[in-house]
């Protein structure tokens, strides 16, 4: 099977599973014990956010999540309580739907628009912000298109305007994807582990380590009272382990994924494909539309070859057109035919010229079978 479906879930590593596997056997015991297995196993916690950590500059704290979604959840309803949020139409649903529940707490709330391949307009976010902006979120990595904000500058140009601004960015689809150092505009990032080969059911939310946080989860008191519930120790060792390793080949990996977005585009049918994701989008996510065509049954026929490709968000999979596309401008045809491809670490050019090929056959195929009609 060729897996190409990597922004909504990527394969564990073997060594992220078996360097983590004795917390689900031996070493199962409760990092709140006081015995010294409950103790060994703390430290071992300890260590996993000092590993993860290292990915990100001095003067943050990492607070354990059950994963991407309950990191931004915690990151909106800790921050935006007064006054205007400000975000963007490209968000993912964990930011989208939560804007929408704090509006309806009584907090505005402001969506700035997209380009045509999913960035945010800066100069539109920019003016969306005034005196009673208490919070701001822009996604780093757009999980549709690929599209990349330099949340940095953007950051800076907020606090500009606002310096009690907090700003939150979504890292879920950068985090061991791109070469990038969040710099300290940054008071909250978020990240997932079973989107960087590690398993589902881990997250985290960077914080700074002084900003003032209100919990999500309450209880037991866990991640230093800023989360509560029993860590999840077999996904977070998982984790660091994923991490760890991405970090080692991270260059190496960026300049594959420009190899192979280069080879997949470069042998796309143009009669039949519209490339949504273009140079100023991260090269491991490409966005197409095969216009006039369904992306579904593209998908479908593509599965008889066992090349397994997306149509958009699968947080969203329900809806018939993708919300984030229609924020880009597009509409009919486009949305209908939308695919999307992403990519891993452990992808192979072979893999990527096959799945082209087959793709092509198929878009040729479905239109063939659609003039007949």
């Amino acid at each position: 099977m060729i897996y190409l479906d990597n922004a909504a879930t990527t394969k564990p590593f073997s060594d992220a599973y078996e360097n983590a596997l004795k917390f689900s056997s031996d070493e199962y015991f409760n990092p709140s014990a006081l015995y010294k297995c409950g103790l060994k196993v703390k430290d071992e916690l300890s260590n996993a956010r000092k590993s993860i950590l290292r990915s990100f500059p001095e003067g943050y704290d990492l607070i354990f999540t059950s994963g991407g979604s309950e990191a931004d959840n915690s990151a909106v309803f800790s921050s935006a309580r007064r006054g205007n949020a400000v975000t963007t139409l490209g968000e993912h649903s964990a930011i989208y739907e939560s804007f929408k529940e704090i509006n309806r707490r009584g907090v505005e709330t402001r969506f700035a628009p997209l380009k045509q391949n999913g960035q945010v307009d800066v100069c539109a976010l920019l003016e969306l912000i005034d005196e009673n902006t208490s919070f701001v979120s822009v996604v780093h990595v757009n999980n549709e298109t690929g599209a990349l904000n330099d949340i940095n500058e953007i950051a800076k140009a907020v606090k500009l305007k606002n310096k009690n601004v907090i700003f939150h960015s979504d890292g879920v689809q950068a985090f061991c994807k791109i070469n990038y150092k969040i710099s300290s505009a940054i008071d909250m990032y978020s990240v997932s582990a079973h989107k960087i080969n590690a398993f589902k059911g881990t997250g985290a939310l960077i914080k700074k380590s002084k900003l003032n946080f209100s919990p999500l989860i309450f209880g037991g008191g866990q991640e230093g009272g800023a989360r509560s519930g029993t860590e999840n120790v077999f996904g977070i060792l998982a984790f660091k382990t994923a991490t760890e390793l991405h970090n080692t080949k991270l260059a190496e990996t960026v300049e594959k994924f420009n190899l192979l977005k280069k080879t997949f585009i470069d042998n796309l049918n143009s009669n039949f494909f519209k490339i949504i994701s273009d140079s100023n989008c991260a090269p491991h996510i490409i966005s197409v539309s095969a216009v006039g065509l369904r992306g579904e049954v593209l998908q479908h026929m593509l599965e008889d070859y066992e090349v397994i490709v997306g149509t958009g968000s699968a947080c969203s999979s329900k809806s018939p057109h993708s919300r984030i596309l229609k924020n880009c401008g597009y509409s009919g045809k486009v949305l209908d035919g939308v695919l999307r491809i992403s990519f891993s670490s452990e992808t192979t050019l072979e893999e990527v010229k096959f799945a082209v090929e087959k793709l092509n056959f198929c878009a040729e195929k479905l239109n063939g079978i659609m003039n007949r009609r």
